[in-house]
């Protein structure tokens, strides 16, 4: 199992609040990053690596997420 960090974000962008889940791997927490996602968007981390972003209620990327791929 592998550490990672779900950072919540406000509507900013900036981290409201952090919190760490133990995960298989990066699919798993991408699944737990987008069943947190309901209420606000999330990134998931490992370490100083980011996983993923994901927005509020998973919407859809387009070609303004880039950095989020």
């Amino acid at each position: 199992m592998i550490s990672y960090s779900i950072h919540v974000l406000d509507a900013r962008g900036t981290v409201a609040l952090a919190t760490t889940i133990r995960c298989k791997d990066d699919l798993d927490a991408l699944a737990e990053g987008v069943r947190h996602s309901g209420l606000h968007a999330v990134e998931i981390w490992d370490g100083q690596r980011l996983v993923a972003r994901v927005k509020l209620n998973n919407a859809p990327l387009n070609v303004a997420d880039a950095h989020s791929l």
